[in-house]
């Protein structure tokens, strides 16, 4: 292992987007909406009202707490790697994996139906020593333990992430299977 000491810390940045704003404001409005059926007072209006305040408010909150936690996706030491888990959950939740349980770095597409087309969902593997000799198929075989879908919001590109990993572990194969003609990430 490499002398590396600072650890290579992945986290998703926050970016605006039109389906977000379009969440953002249906969440208000109805949550809102359910806030003036309760403010109206009959039994009905008020079961309603707290129904559209749980479940869109809920929505609202859980939608933007990803984005707003201070946890990292994934944090890469001369010890391992680690995933921690995302926010509300406890870090004693975390996936951790040390170097030498690590048998290689894989990078793959699942292709997923979408609105009549298809998308293409990169994502990172870091194969247990465990499971290397499984074959590896499409759809993916992987444990989603061990496995974060590529983002275009993280900070660090996926180039950049093997990068750190050989600094912790040199030779550490790298094993690219993203679909080819696809979107790079």
């Amino acid at each position: 292992m490499a002398g590396a000491t600072a650890p290579f810390v992945l986290t998703n940045r926050f970016r605006v987007t039109w389906e977000g704003a379009w969440l953002a404001v249906a969440c208000t409005v109805f949550t809102g909406t359910g806030i003036a059926l309760m403010l109206r007072g009959s039994l009905l209006d008020v079961v309603m009202g707290l129904l559209a305040v749980v479940f869109f408010g809920g929505a609202g909150i859980g939608s933007i707490a990803r984005l707003l936690s201070p946890r990292p996706v994934l944090v890469l030491d001369s010890q391992g790697a680690r995933f921690p888990a995302p926010w509300p959950r406890s870090a004693r939740e975390d996936i951790f994996l040390a170097w030498e349980d690590i048998a290689l770095l894989r990078a793959c597409t699942q292709v997923v139906p979408h609105r009549g087309g298809t998308v293409n969902m990169h994502y990172l593997d870091l194969v247990p020593t465990r499971e290397a000799d499984r074959p590896f198929r499409t759809p993916p075989p992987w444990g989603a333990d061990h496995a974060v879908r590529v983002r275009p919001t993280w900070d660090h590109s996926l180039d950049e992430i093997v990068a750190a990993a050989h600094v912790y572990r040199p030779g550490l194969p790298f094993d690219d299977r993203r679909k080819p003609g696809g979107d790079r990430v």
